[in-house]
């Protein structure tokens, strides 16, 4: 049995996507601050679950605890960052929150990981959930696009040393556009919307089809093309 650890998979995508591997019969270990939920949703479907608290943004404390739920399981094979908070405030002690949990604390847990497989020459995957938003900085929300930006940043740099020195490490840059989650409740403007549960197939898809870079749903791709493309005295007066 394949075995995947999720952190973030409290609520929305994250929930549903660990709901999509148990389903297809995976040992899964599932990781969040909020404990009750965690078992409310290893209730929801059958399944060898395993649960353990963290908080992503204490970086030391959540990597001993992403050690201790991989020795209950007995290994890993496929690891899957989806925590996160998205803030347009533009107050500090917010952005800085957002920085801790969505850039440096997926840069601490996904450095841990290419190590851990690395040390034991085992051929994984790291899976990190960034964001078409990783395309382009926005007034909207400049810490999100920002930190959106430096996970896909920091896993093509992953893949690119795996690639050169055969690793077998397999490194998958997710990339949704616009999900029914509780991040997006209220939010105004949104097109081409999915439900969490039809995102968490289409990602499941991407990571046992070990994708380099997935747009959630696909189309997405002609939207990031089109961000990445646009000229900056157009972009800047958007």
């Amino acid at each position: 049995m394949s075995k995947v650890i999720i952190i973030g998979a409290s609520t929305g995508m994250g929930k549903d996507l660990a709901k999509e591997f148990a389903t297809n019969g995976w040992e899964v270990g599932i990781t969040a601050r909020r404990l009750e939920l965690l078992e409310e949703l290893s209730r929801e479907v059958s399944g060898k679950w395993h649960i353990k608290k963290m908080d992503a943004g204490k970086h030391n404390e959540a990597k001993a605890a992403l050690d201790e739920l991989i020795a209950t399981m007995g290994g890993v094979d496929v690891v899957v960052y989806n925590a996160g908070i998205g803030d347009s405030s533009g107050q500090w002690e917010k952005e800085n929150n957002l920085l801790q949990i969505n850039a440096i604390g997926f840069a601490a847990i996904s450095n841990h990981v290419f190590k851990y497989f690395k040390d034991r020459k085992q051929h994984g995957q790291i899976v990190g959930v960034s964001s078409v938003a990783s395309q382009r900085g926005s007034r909207m929300a400049i810490g999100y696009c920002a930190t959106k930006a430096f996970m896909s940043n920091y896993m093509e740099g992953q893949r690119q040393e795996s690639t050169k020195k055969r690793l077998g490490i397999t490194i998958t840059d997710l990339r949704p556009g616009y999900i029914e989650t509780p991040m997006t409740d209220g939010q105004k403007g949104m097109f081409w919307v999915v439900p969490s549960s039809e995102a968490a197939r289409l990602m499941y898809k991407a990571i046992v089809n070990k994708k380099d870079v997935a747009y959630i749903p696909g189309k997405w791709r002609i939207a990031a093309w089109a961000l990445r493309n646009a000229p900056a005295f157009f972009w800047n007066r958007v």
